[in-house]
């Protein structure tokens, strides 16, 4: 026996009710959606900065020498490559830099790198144009909030469902 008999009219106004109620609220949407696009475009600008930079004149350079070794207490071992290039006022110029994880170097490959044009001993290796951990992070977090909201909306939707077989059941209905 049902708890409580209402009108089958009432019956049908409530399931109107609540299945034309969102299962995501549009501002919540709205919201994270914004934090989406903020997260994407962060990380990309993020990304694009590392092998873009801005006040960095770009020529190619050849790898003359390859080293490893450890370099802290710990037992690090890093390696290094120097590279030689020519600036644009004809200058030669020779940088060591520490090697990325995961690249390797063969000696007299061409590389991509920057100079500061008014200290062009400041070099930099471009030729690693994978994104950094924070762009992969800031990118990850749109799958998490959409992840997020579906689990919301299997719950809300379970919650209404209970709902309507529960007024169903006070009015009496087989539907």
């Amino acid at each position: 026996m049902p708890k409580t008999n209402i009108s089958k009219v009432y019956y049908k106004q409530l399931v109107d009710e609540i299945e034309h109620d969102p299962l995501i609220k549009p501002s919540t949407l709205s919201v994270v959606c914004f934090i989406a696009v903020i997260c994407l475009l962060g990380g990309a600008i993020i990304w694009f900065a590392k092998f873009n930079p801005g006040n960095l004149i770009q020529t190619t350079a050849a790898v003359t020498s390859i080293s490893s070794g450890k370099t802290d207490l710990y037992g690090t071992v890093s390696t290094f490559i120097t590279f030689d290039f020519k600036t644009r006022d004809g200058s030669s110029k020779s940088v060591r830099q520490q090697v990325s994880d995961g690249l390797t170097y063969t000696l007299d490959q061409q590389i991509n790198v920057g100079y500061h044009p008014k200290n062009p001993n400041y070099a930099r290796n471009l030729n690693d144009n994978r994104p950094d951990r924070i762009s992969i992070l800031l990118w990850i977090v749109p799958l998490i909030l959409a992840s997020w909201l579906g689990f919301v909306a299997l719950l809300r939707y379970h919650a209404r469902q209970v709902e309507i077989w529960n007024a169903a059941d006070a009015a009496e209905v087989d539907e």
